[in-house]
């Protein structure tokens, strides 16, 4: 039997990894010309970005200046925006509102719930339920009313006594 003779460049394998092999060494040799070049020409086009708007602007007012109408066109075009923000903002704050009543007609319910439960007393009182001017908080006749000793004005309790 004769062997089989194949061409290195016929094999499947070697026909595909040919555009590879060739990418590597093409950025093998000249990879930091490209780096360099694409340092290049971002550094130029931050520089170059200013004077592109301001002729692209300067170029625009002269289209106004010749065709008002695009000028009226655009201020119509800002107006509506406007507008549309400003229903989608009062659409918004309506929305906000009426949870906002939600959440305070919820808090009712769970009052009145709390009230049914637990009955119209909702606690006891402190102190006489016949008193009406009863502050339980304020010093009373059948509480003691200790006072601090006033303080020395000598340091260590002397004076030259």
């Amino acid at each position: 039997m004769e062997p089989l003779y194949e061409e290195e460049g016929s094999s499947f394998t070697g026909r595909v990894m040919y555009p590879f092999v060739f990418a590597f060494q093409f950025l093998a040799s000249y990879g930091w010309y490209m780096v360099g070049a694409g340092a290049l020409s971002i550094y130029l086009a931050q520089k170059l970005k200013p004077k592109i708007n301001a002729w692209k602007q300067a170029r625009e007012d002269a289209e106004y200046h010749k065709n008002p109408d695009i000028a009226l066109a655009r201020m119509e075009a800002i107006q509506r925006a406007r507008e549309k923000q400003q229903q989608q903002l009062l659409a918004a704050s309506e929305r906000a509102l009426e949870q906002q009543r939600e959440r305070e007609e919820r808090k009712r319910q769970e009052m009145a719930e709390r009230l049914e439960k637990y009955g119209s007393a909702g606690g006891q009182r402190l102190g006489d339920a016949n008193d009406g001017d009863y502050l339980p908080l304020s010093a009373g006749a059948s509480t003691s009313s200790y006072r601090p000793p006033k303080k020395s004005k000598c340091g260590g309790g002397g004076c030259g006594r």
